[in-house]
């Protein structure tokens, strides 16, 4: 049950946050990867709702994860289940991103709900395949906004599409 759950949350957080949990090494990080790696860090410690759509291989799924309390929380099949600790995503995100290499380029400024963003692209290589992310973060908050990720499975596994949206106000666990 604890590695099926570990599993879930690995997968919920991997959709939520992209590719943050196959990033960059943050030590190394600089300039505009360094504004991603801030905001992706910064959605762990602040109140959260995200909703998402997963495209694997013309499959789509719907997720919805809360980080409220330092806790998290996924709706599996209109459910909602307590899934680890914004530690343990934290923890893994650091671990995942030991090795790996990521370029980052601010493309512009636009409106997002009304609040102003900076857009930006990121591409990685890594040994499974190439993820590329267009992440829109609020200049006001330095959180991200939306996020739009698409990542090459390798092999005969296709891609997959995610598309995120992240909403900061009233956020209470579920429970």
């Amino acid at each position: 049950m604890e590695k099926t759950r570990t599993k879930l949350l690995c997968l919920m957080a991997g959709f939520t946050l992209g590719h943050l949990l196959i990033a960059t090494n943050p030590l190394k990080a600089q300039g505009d990867c360094k504004v991603v790696l801030d905001a992706e860090f910064k959605v762990l410690n602040t109140p959260t709702h995200a909703y998402g759509t997963v495209n694997i291989v013309g499959r789509t799924v719907t997720t919805e994860m809360i980080y409220a309390a330092g806790a998290v929380y996924g709706m599996i099949n209109g459910k909602w289940s307590p899934s680890g600790t914004t530690k343990d995503i934290e923890q893994l995100m650091q671990k995942n991103m030991l090795n790996s290499k990521i370029t980052c380029r601010h493309l512009k400024d636009e409106p997002v709900n009304g609040e102003m963003a900076a857009v930006y692209s990121t591409h990685e290589d890594r040994p499974k395949g190439a993820v590329d992310s267009q992440v829109w973060i609020s200049r006001a908050k330095g959180l991200p906004l939306r996020q739009e990720i698409d990542i090459d499975i390798g092999g005969s596994g296709g891609k997959s599409h995610n598309s995120m949206r992240y909403e900061y106000a009233n956020v209470k666990p579920p429970m």
